[in-house]
C-alpha cells in the first residue's frame, strides 16, 4: 500500500491533524531566513486582521490558546520590533496591543511567502474544488466551536 493510500484511509480528524503538522513544517521553512515563527506569524496576522488597540485576552481568544504561551511570543516579537504594547487608557489593568511599521512591512513578507505555499500546495486542484474545500472546512471550524460552546455550558 502506498503512503497516498494509506493517508486515504485515516480518519478525518487524524488526516486534518497531519495535514497541519506539514503546512506547519512547509511555512516554517519558508519563514526561517525572518527569524519569525509559526506562533509569531499566526499573532501579527491576527493583530492585522483585528486592527490596533487589541487587548491581549482579546488576542488569546481569538488565537484559541493560553495566555503564558502567548505572552512568550508578544515578548520575542516586542524585542524584534514587530509590535508594541501600550496600556489602556480606561483600564491600567490592559495591555493593548499593535503593529509596529516593521511589523508591518514583516507581515508583507511573510503574507508573500504564505500565499506562494498556497498556490504550491493547491497545485492541479480545481478552482470549484479548492471554493468546496474551503466551505468545508469553514463549516467543520463552526462545528468545533459550536462543540466547544455547548461542551462550556454544561461544564
Amino acid at each position: 500500500m502506498t503512503e497516498d493510500e494509506l493517508f486515504a484511509r485515516r480518519p478525518l480528524g487524524m488526516r486534518m491533524a497531519m495535514v497541519v503538522r506539514q503546512w506547519r513544517a512547509t511555512i516554517d521553512h519558508a519563514l526561517s531566513d525572518t527569524g519569525i515563527t509559526q506562533s509569531g506569524w499566526t499573532v501579527l496576522m491576527q493583530l492585522h486582521q483585528l486592527g490596533d488597540n487589541v487587548s491581549v485576552s482579546e488576542l488569546a481568544e481569538v488565537q484559541g490558546i493560553e495566555l503564558p504561551p502567548l505572552m512568550r511570543t508578544l515578548t520575542q516579537l516586542e524585542k524584534q520590533g514587530l509590535i508594541v504594547r501600550t496600556t489602556s487608557p480606561y483600564d491600567k489593568r490592559i495591555r493593548l496591543l499593535a503593529l509596529t511599521a516593521g511589523g508591518t512591512h514583516m507581515l508583507g513578507k511573510i503574507t508573500q511567502v504564505i500565499e506562494a505555499c498556497q498556490l504550491r500546495a493547491a497545485e492541479n486542484i480545481p478552482p470549484a474544488e479548492l471554493l468546496a474545500f474551503s466551505d468545508t472546512l469553514n463549516q467543520i471550524a463552526c462545528n468545533l466551536r459550536t462543540m466547544r460552546e455547548e461542551d462550556n455550558q454544561t461544564e
